[in-house]
């Protein structure tokens, strides 16, 4: 961003505030209407359950409840809730906040507990989600116990995709761990010529897939409590390790920097598993629906490509050899009450938002998102009705072979942005052999303790 990009910055976060009534003194126009972000998503599935299925509960939703929208670039770039929250400005009341943000929102105390309220219970939750949305509360509560403060109506974590068809080709299991994914690759790739990489992952958000890695590794970047310690020698070995073990892996099973450029590309991973030229992939598992799609487009088409999902595997991550968990670094969004909305004078917004927490997270919601976009349902009834009414074999893929798998952890990556920015223009140097892989990691700490991490 330019200097001469600022004014124009300033003008719009003027505007988000004075819509929201940061630090205005009056009621909004309208106070018995709940105010929430709004989603494009999310008022798809609304208006489809209201016009089409009918379902009474969805009826008038948007005449009871007030979408804000907030613009795409905002919520790429910034994090514009923190302007709204950090004034204690009472709208909106309920927000859509990413995992991470949900972390970092909820220990500064600015997101409302919602199981003593009844809003939510985590025991609703299939159980690998529910630890992703609850944090400690001091300062609010009194107590060091976990709280929900945040309900996602689905789950969302990058994974493991593989080719099934040709693992089991080949007599080998699905990989646990870096050591047997190399393994596979191998033994697989000298016996298939159309394969040209052994693994690919993202060169844009390199860390979103490194994170996962890293904690299969037993490191770390910050602790509980916010604080940095990636400099802490376990979690620094940790990390040195993983970037060494990755950069081994180059040119035979990852690409090599030249050809990882490509994969900075849109869709250029999902498109190269397609085309049948990769082993293993990360990438999120809502990518289970593009790969779909792709599969309908190219039947009766190049030889090469899928042509049917049965192909296509998933496993969690892998981990190092020896460490006890594999974990996903999770992506999804939860729907949060904004602490200040809620008062004395405003006790009608715990009823609003209850009754609209509960719409957005719906089982009926839930069923159909997963139905038509491939989204795993965060709520075990959801999940129950998808498998008993057999809606979609490969959501059930995805929960059962990777999110449910019993040394599967979900976790936020750091709710610092500062620290994923600078770690992410750092160590993917590493795999593009600008930079050793301790040089690398020094520049990194050097950064991140110059300046802080917040």
């Amino acid at each position: 961003m330019t200097r001469k990009s600022y004014p124009a910055l300033i003008s719009l976060l003027c505007a988000l505030l004075w819509l929201w009534g940061c630090g205005a003194p009056s009621e909004p126009s309208l106070p018995q209407i709940l105010t929430y972000t709004y989603d494009n998503d999310t008022r798809k599935l609304i208006h489809i359950l209201e016009k089409e299925h009918k379902i009474p509960e969805f009826q008038e939703f948007n005449r009871r409840y007030k979408g804000l929208i907030i613009p795409q670039s905002l919520l790429l770039r910034f994090e514009p809730f923190v302007l709204a929250l950090s004034t204690e400005s009472k709208i909106p009341a309920v927000l859509l906040l990413d995992a991470p943000w949900v972390q970092r929102y909820g220990v500064a105390g600015w997101l409302y507990e919602l199981e003593t309220a009844r809003f939510f219970s985590p025991k609703d939750l299939a159980p690998p989600i529910a630890e992703a949305f609850s944090v400690v509360l001091p300062q609010v509560t009194g107590a060091a116990d976990k709280k929900l403060v945040a309900v996602p109506p689905y789950i969302k974590g990058n994974i493991l995709f593989y080719r099934r068809d040709l693992l089991t080709k080949h007599g080998v299991e699905a990989p646990r761990t870096w050591e047997e994914l190399q393994a596979a690759c191998r033994k697989i790739m000298s016996r298939e010529p159309k394969l040209k990489y052994g693994l690919i992952l993202h060169m844009t958000n390199f860390v979103n897939d490194f994170y996962p890695i890293l904690w299969g590794y037993g490191g770390e970047i910050m602790d509980g409590e916010g604080r940095l310690v990636l400099g802490e020698p376990k979690n620094r070995e940790a990390c040195e390790t993983a970037l060494l073990d990755l950069k081994k892996m180059q040119p035979d099973i990852i690409p090599g920097p030249e050809k990882l450029k490509f994969f900075a590309e849109k869709e250029s991973l999902r498109q190269t598993f397609f085309n049948g030229e990769a082993l293993f992939m990360i990438n999120w598992n809502t990518r289970t629906y593009n790969l779909r799609s792709l599969i309908k487009q190219c039947r009766g088409g190049a030889e090469s490509c899928l042509t049917d999902f049965n192909q296509v595997g998933v496993a969690p991550i892998p981990c190092r050899q020896g460490h006890p968990q594999r974990y996903s670094n999770i992506g999804s969004f939860g729907w949060g009450v904004n602490r200040f909305s809620v008062g004395q004078d405003r006790l009608w917004v715990i009823d609003q938002a209850r009754e609209f927490i509960r719409l957005v997270t719906h089982k009926r919601f839930q069923v159909l998102n997963a139905e038509l976009y491939d989204q795993v349902p965060s709520l075990q009834q959801a999940l129950d009705e998808v498998k008993n009414q057999k809606l979609n074999p490969e959501v059930l893929k995805v929960y059962d072979n990777a999110f449910a798998v019993e040394d599967m952890r979900l976790r936020p990556r750091p709710y610092s942005r500062r620290v994923n920015n600078v770690l992410e223009k750092h160590l993917v140097e590493v795999l593009l052999s600008e930079r050793p892989p301790a040089e690398a990691l020094d520049a990194a700490l050097k950064e991140l303790q110059t300046h802080g991490p917040s």
